[in-house]
């Protein structure tokens, strides 16, 4: 299953060979890949005399793998047989057929991966497009390498912002409820009722606020009130009935002391404020299925932050447990619980053991009113997640939550779940930047998934050549999937990214919708050749091109080792674009159908490998694989 295997098994036992002939106790460590040739050994500690080494390499018979072995400076370096490594990729393609680049060296085990968890409060953005994206890339990873995958998304439905909402919800659910049936999508109506909500509660509050203040002060207020009518006065442009119907059902109320009120009956289980507030969560949830399910993207377990860690007291069961087993961490300030995490980890000398940034903060666990806090319920819900038997816990979360995902840690370990709290992984990812713009999810200033989608599509379908305007539209859907998902997975998780369309509909290179088209290229080749196609042999003299492609082919079990090892999706992302440069620059030059025997059954064999490698990579990455383009 691993082309490479035998090759680097052969160098290996020439290092020892030489590590012998020299009387060197250790071996020197292999070098692959290598800056320098194909495999590489660095033998500086072992001092060796070149003319001895030269003499051993001199003294060695034909190898089966290896050729042009050299000492130049301190390295072994050697070259590989392009011919003997097509027959070794060859044999590992049609051993595993379909499944090739599946091995051994893939990691197994069972693996819970939480990603998006979005508030229930408005269609899933462009940032929101990253986490899941990534999350699903992840699952995707890991089963292709047989791992058993769990996908949760943890539903925020308590806090002050879910009961603005719900507020506003309960004001207008006959008009919001008639504008679905009549095909709005239910997260985007629902996001402008939570956006103006929240503006008048703003509004209501600055005004009150304004009473009794000072003149400067004054000034700010009213400035910070203006946003707000802006807030409004955006959502007016789009939905006058809504937000008229808002405005003078919400307006002189104290929205904030109704939304605490209402947050404090639900975290108690009352029955009605559980329905008005399952009513704008389900709502909103079943708008953002919808577009997880466009993007190819399914969940395994949606759960609601409500059962898991407060109804079922669990949270409120750890913050006594807290102060059971370490009182002296745990401060009361004004009637509100402070865990002194900093003292804490400073003194159990956990920042290794946990891998925890190098500032932590200390973290409330309750309000004053004795409630529990976001961070407290977290820690409930990754108990629950350690308790579903997984090897390890992989939460994609951004890394504005590094500090939140730190605390959860440290609580798991300091309420005795050490081996929990080091199951727990903090996927940590960073920003997409939208050139132009400031988003709020408040101020309802955000640039939807759905409409990157559909521009997507749009855009696309201008460069698909397909009479039939619905098989062209289903071809540019599948292509703006495709370029969307890849933009996101194309870069180092840790870095920002700025989304351009340039870069994401780039069709000659390093796009979804150019790797697409190097597997519809191959597909094409393969079906113009027919099915029978006898063994390919190996010619003895293989063109450069066709020797560095055979070795990017022979990478790929490898690679997929590699991305599984480090949880790196955007390693499978970076191979295939390598490949398809590769590929696409090989196949202009070179002929294949109109090639004689048997060098055209060996560029088909060639060709055939490259199918399947951009098929399984494209299922990692989530693009949709397409019959024509």
């Amino acid at each position: 299953m691993d082309p490479l295997a035998p090759a680097l098994s052969e160098f290996e036992e020439v290092l020892a060979k030489l590590a012998s002939y020299l009387g060197a106790v250790e071996r020197p460590e292999v070098d692959y890949p290598s800056k320098f040739a194909f495999v590489s050994a660095r033998l500086h500690k072992l001092r060796p005399d070149p003319a001895k080494v030269n003499q051993f390499l001199s003294s060695l018979g034909p190898l089966k793998y290896l050729r042009n072995l050299r000492l130049e400076g301190a390295y072994l370096n050697a070259d590989v047989d392009p011919a003997a490594l097509a027959r070794s990729l060859f044999d590992a393609v049609s051993a595993a057929g379909e499944r090739y680049g599946f091995s051994e060296r893939c990691r197994g085990g069972k693996v819970l991966i939480e990603h998006t968890s979005a508030n229930p409060l408005h269609p899933l953005h462009v940032g929101h497009g990253r986490n899941a994206v990534l999350g699903d890339s992840l699952a995707r990873l890991l089963r292709f390498c047989s791992a058993e995958v769990e996908v949760h998304f943890y539903v925020d439905d308590c806090g002050a912002q879910v009961m603005y909402a719900a507020l506003g919800l309960a004001e207008v659910e006959g008009y919001v409820r008639s504008a679905v049936a009549k095909g709005a999508k239910p997260d985007l109506i629902a996001g402008y009722v939570y956006s103006v909500s929240t503006a008048i509660a703003e509004i209501n509050r600055l005004k009150k606020a304004a009473e009794g203040a000072g003149e400067e002060k004054r000034r700010e207020i009213t400035a910070e009130i203006d946003e707000w009518l802006g807030v409004i006065k955006r959502h007016m442009d789009v939905e006058p009935d809504l937000v008229n119907a808002l405005a003078e059902r919400l307006g002189g109320r104290d929205l904030a002391a109704e939304a605490a009120e209402l947050n404090r009956l639900y975290e108690a289980g009352d029955g009605e404020a559980r329905r008005r507030v399952r009513a704008v969560v389900d709502l909103v949830l079943r708008g953002q299925r919808e577009t997880l399910e466009r993007l190819g993207i399914s969940i395994d377990s949606w759960d609601y932050e409500s059962e898991l860690a407060v109804w079922s007291g669990a949270a409120a069961r750890l913050v006594e447990e807290l102060r059971r087993r370490w009182p002296q961490y745990v401060e009361d300030r004004g009637g509100a619980l402070v865990f002194r995490a900093d003292k804490f980890v400073d003194d159990f000398g956990l920042r290794e053991e946990l891998d925890l940034p190098k500032f932590i903060p200390p973290v409330t666990l309750t309000r004053s009113d004795g409630t529990t806090l976001y961070v407290t319920r977290d820690v409930a819900y990754a108990l629950w997640q350690a308790g579903r038997g997984a090897d390890e816990v992989v939460r994609v979360v951004s890394s504005e939550q590094t500090h939140e995902q730190a605390h959860v840690r440290i609580i798991l370990w300091a309420l005795g779940h050490r081996d929990a709290a080091k199951r727990v992984v903090h996927y940590s990812y960073e920003m997409v930047n939208m050139p132009g713009m400031k988003m709020s999810a408040r101020r309802g200033q955000y640039v939807a998934l759905d409409d990157i989608l559909d521009e997507a599509a749009e855009r696309s379908l201008q460069a698909v050549k397909e009479k039939d305007k619905e098989s062209a539209a289903a071809i540019a859907e599948k292509v703006a999937v495709g370029a969307v998902r890849y933009f996101y997975l194309s870069a180092s998780p840790r870095r920002p990214i700025d989304f351009k369309w340039d870069v994401v509909l780039n069709m000659r290179s390093n796009s979804g919708p150019f790797l697409q088209y190097t597997y519809v290229r191959a597909a094409s080749i393969l079906e113009k050749a027919g099915s029978a196609r006898p063994k390919p042999a190996v010619p003895d003299k293989i063109e450069q091109e066709e020797a560095s492609l055979v070795v990017k082919l022979a990478e790929w079990p490898r690679a997929v080792a590699s991305a599984a090892s480090d949880l790196r999706p955007d390693y499978i992302a970076s191979y295939l674009n390598d490949l398809a440069l590769l590929f696409n620059s090989w196949y202009e030059k070179y002929p294949v159908l109109k090639a004689e025997e048997p060098l055209r059954g060996f560029r088909l064999a060639l060709v055939e490998a490259v199918r399947i490698v951009m098929k399984n990579g494209l299922w990692i990455l989530g693009v949709p694989v397409l019959p024509k383009m």
